[in-house]
């Protein structure tokens, strides 16, 4: 990437290119508009061309022109560039210049890429097998092309071609393909192709670059029924979403995208033109996959299997998406069990009729919940309502998850007053946040049964409908601001696979958030260019005084040369073992703090055996970091 044409775009009125897609009206030094990343009725939006910056004071949503355009067309960075390339009427001939590679990553994917071409030749040659598979799913020639999907004969195919590469590259392009588990060691010694007899699905990147495969069983005694990649240092399964390279572009002009469960789905939901459907890589979502569907498009639909594995994954990716704030529809295919089968069976249009009327996928959970007859007893009904709460959880007590709580209880005819069964929601809500004691079990007397009954009957009170302001950033833990710092210093460390276990001990959101930024940026830019895109986006309005703080102190030490990957490696492995000890001692500390306010032996008791627990754990860690 061309850092002078970068120059050129900040230099430019940042008004000449927000102006290009909303209206902007002068008002003063700044211009202003109507805010299009929230609905506005009145110009929250200013513009302020000497400082370069965009900002709405109703949604704080803000940044510079590359900031307005990547989330107003839902582009990444570096098309982004070329947008505003285009607006300005500059050249944008030094984009196409290759990044300078990791060696050991540019032969990965030349390994992957000849692979994936092999299986796409043998693929042409039409085997049986092969044939009869594209037959039985009605695979179109137009998707086995878009999807690249091959076929791995079982006569070590891969291996045979290895031995006509030149001489001086096969001893390096087998041992990646060992690395990769593309190529296996037999108890004699002798290699053999990993993938045999299956149909290949070829996995992309975001950016259409393959990283890895998922390859189907066509004989009738194989198992097990799928072979896929394991995680290297190319491939991590959890942060890739299977046809999202193809499926962007779709999902950015319909503004909605369809989640779908597996290769095949997604391949038979394109084929019959629903180009904005990507598939998970098992039966869940990363946070990284997550948050690029919440930046490209608030309108999710979850389309995954029937059966109650594929409800059961529906459930968890739908919790994750309403802590973002995004309500998932549902679309069923029952009586069919997925969208393949469906779309054989029944065709487009009787799908786009289900699309149309798509239900909240957390109503059909509630009324899932919600048993028919209405139970009779109190108890039932409070139990009940137990279920409504945790459901409603992860929307905390926005307008979205209120409204439930009061239609929930009016189902089942409760006679509480709205304003009480909201205060019985928040104090769930509150509950849920700390671990808590084994109730003592009490005599049933008359006098407390009669209490407990009272209680139930008188749900508590008050209650505002409107969402909860933004919460506040926490403090980082010293541990965070190590990792960061160091991620930032060493940006070598992104390319590891051992960065993905670190993210999951890292609880801060803002340094989740640039860590994850930094993985997706640091592969798009040259070298040279490191400092300057990172100081623009740490330093912008985005990111608390902490996380600039740290940036500070890591541009100053930052070095150009990379550390060698066995040292990376060594780093990325003590920046975990300290944040899992971070983590145990802030856990102690707040243990220790519920202990001191316990107000019954029962409270004082749990705690200790939890904070025995963690001194368990602390010594273990200490004696064998892992």
């Amino acid at each position: 990437m061309s850092g002078q044409l970068r120059d050129l775009i900040k230099q430019a009125p940042i008004s000449q290119i927000v102006g290009h897609y909303i209206p902007l009206k002068r008002q003063g030094s700044t211009l202003v508009g109507l805010c299009p990343f929230h609905p506005d009725t009145k110009p929250s939006m200013t513009v302020n061309d000497q400082r370069g910056l965009f900002r709405c004071w109703a949604c704080n949503t803000g940044g510079d022109a590359l900031s307005f355009v990547k989330e107003f067309k839902k582009i990444e960075f570096i098309e982004a560039m070329k947008e505003c390339a285009g607006i300005l009427g500059l050249p944008t001939d030094e984009l196409q210049r290759e990044k300078k590679k990791n060696p050991r990553l540019e032969l990965a994917f030349r390994v992957l890429n000849f692979a994936n071409k092999l299986y796409g030749h043998v693929a042409t040659q039409a085997p049986m097998h092969f044939q009869k598979f594209v037959a039985d799913r009605q695979l179109s020639p137009e998707s086995i092309t878009k999807f690249q999907i091959g076929y791995a004969p079982g006569n070590n195919a891969l291996m045979l071609q290895f031995d006509k590469v030149p001489a001086e590259q096969q001893d390096a392009a087998k041992q990646m393909a060992r690395e990769l588990n593309m190529v296996r060691i037999s108890e004699g010694g002798r290699p053999y192709d990993f993938y045999r007899d299956r149909v290949v699905f070829p996995i992309h990147d975001h950016a259409g670059q393959v990283r890895g495969f998922s390859c189907r069983a066509v004989l009738p005694d194989q198992v097990p029924k799928f072979l896929n990649s394991s995680d290297s240092f190319v491939f991590h399964k959890a942060s890739i979403l299977f046809g999202y390279f193809l499926a962007k572009s779709a999902i950015r002009q319909t503004d909605r995208v369809i989640v779908v469960e597996g290769n095949m789905d997604a391949v038979m939901m394109h084929q019959f033109g629903f180009t904005e459907t990507v598939g998970t890589m098992g039966i869940a979502l990363s946070e990284s996959s997550l948050r690029l569907l919440h930046n490209m498009t608030k309108n999710v639909i979850l389309a995954m299997d029937s059966d109650t594995a594929g409800v059961k994954a529906m459930t968890s990716i739908n919790a994750a998406f309403m802590g973002l704030g995004i309500l998932p529809r549902y679309l069923s295919f029952e009586p069919a069990k997925d969208p393949d089968e469906f779309l054989r069976k029944e065709g487009r249009l009787a799908l786009m009729e289900r699309l149309e009327k798509a239900p909240r996928f957390l109503d059909f959970l509630l009324e899932k919940i919600i048993p028919t007859p209405i139970p009779e007893t109190i108890d039932r009904k409070l139990q009940v309502m137990k279920e409504v709460f945790t459901v409603l959880a992860p929307l905390k007590d926005h307008l979205e998850a209120t409204e439930r709580v009061i239609a929930s209880a009016k189902r089942l005819q409760l006679r509480s007053d709205d304003t009480s069964l909201i205060e019985q929601y928040k104090q769930s809500l509150k509950a849920s946040e700390l671990p808590r004691p084994q109730a003592r079990v009490m005599p049933q007397t008359t006098e407390n049964k009669e209490v407990e009954s009272e209680e139930n009957e008188v749900l508590q009170e008050e209650a505002s409908q409107a969402p909860l302001a933004p919460a506040e950033v926490p403090p980082m833990l010293p541990a965070e601001k190590l990792i960061l710092k160091t991620l930032m210093t060493h940006p070598e460390c992104l390319v590891l696979p051992q960065l993905h276990e670190i993210l999951a001990y890292t609880s801060h959101p803002e340094v989740k958030e640039l860590i994850l930024w930094l993985g997706k940026i640091y592969l798009e830019i040259d070298e040279q260019e490191y400092v300057s895109i990172l100081s623009d986006e740490v330093f912008s309005e985005k990111y608390g005084q902490e996380i600039k703080n740290v940036a500070a102190l890591a541009l100053e030490e930052h070095k150009a040369e990379p550390l060698n990957e066995k040292v990376v490696a060594r780093l990325l492995q003590d920046l975990k073992l300290r944040m899992k000890l971070e983590q145990l001692k802030q856990k102690r500390k707040e243990y220790t703090e519920h202990q001191k306010r316990s107000v019954t032996d029962e409270e004082v008791v749990f705690y200790m055996q939890e904070i025995t627990k963690i001194d368990r754990d602390l010594q273990q860690l200490k004696k064998n970091p892992v």
